[in-house]
């Protein structure tokens, strides 16, 4: 085992840019029993080997990312930074120890897995779908790309922020995961997607005799009233349904 305060290495940009490409295959080995344990080691797996150099402390570290862990697949490095920051204090004797690894792992990861389904799969899916068909409305094909632009370019960006703020605040990196601003988005993407919804029935109703300036004039005025709902806490579902009633009913009013 390593010495309390003989090493002061920390991990480089290289070994941080290794765990976030591991990290897009995370649910590549999925088991019932320990969910995405496999996937989570074999993340985690560069980091470790900066950070344990003796083969027997390095035989502990994949035994102990070899059990148990499940969690959102996109929010998985905020946990894996923040690990990674526990290995380093845990090989350097800094009141870190196995058992507060483990009990770390299983708490944040049961918590980026409710707020990362939120709102990956409930907003921020659907707001690129709703987006790409927007697009293909006045690009054709070209909607297909706007779709992967708008759903996987947040996910670039955000799985590497949160890899290097996980590493940074270790176990601390809680705070990140009730970030208000994450909120904020996920608010913003539900009232902007069914802005866009109702446009696309208000298009699509019209037809194309349906002017420029009046199509505007409609989204804009669609827009507004689903971005003022929010602020009086109504369900997103019925965001939706309210700006599709009214697409409809300008959308006849204008044949």
């Amino acid at each position: 085992m390593a010495v309390p305060g003989d090493s002061v290495e920390k991990l480089g940009v290289w070994t941080l840019a290794q765990v976030y490409a591991r990290s897009f295959f995370s649910q590549g080995s999925f088991a019932f029993g320990h969910r995405q344990n496999i996937g989570f080691a074999f993340c985690l797996e560069p980091a470790g080997k900066r950070i344990w150099k003796d083969p027997g402390d390095r035989n502990r570290f994949y035994l102990r990312h070899l059990e148990y862990y499940n969690g959102n697949p996109f929010m998985v490095t905020l946990v894996l930074g923040a690990v990674a920051r526990m290995e380093e204090r845990l090989r350097d004797g800094d009141g870190v120890n196995e058992e507060d690894i483990r009990r770390f792992k299983l708490a944040v990861g049961q918590a980026v897995g409710s707020v990362g389904d939120r709102f990956f799969w409930r907003t921020l899916r659907p707001f690129g779908l709703a987006a790409g068909l927007a697009g293909a409305c006045f690009f054709g094909v070209w909607g297909v790309p706007l779709f992967l632009a708008a759903f996987n370019l947040p996910i670039l960006y955000l799985k590497w922020s949160w890899l290097r703020a996980g590493y940074t605040l270790g176990p601390r990196v809680v705070i990140e995961i009730q970030n208000r601003n994450l909120r904020i988005a996920a608010d913003f993407m539900e009232t902007l997607g069914g802005a866009a919804v109702a446009f696309l029935v208000v298009a699509y109703l019209a037809g194309p005799g349906y002017g420029l300036s009046l199509v505007s004039a409609g989204t804009a005025a669609l827009f507004a009233f689903a971005f003022a709902m929010p602020r009086r806490r109504i369900p997103p579902s019925l965001i939706m349904a309210a700006s599709a009633l009214i697409a409809v009913l300008l959308g006849l009013l204008m044949e």
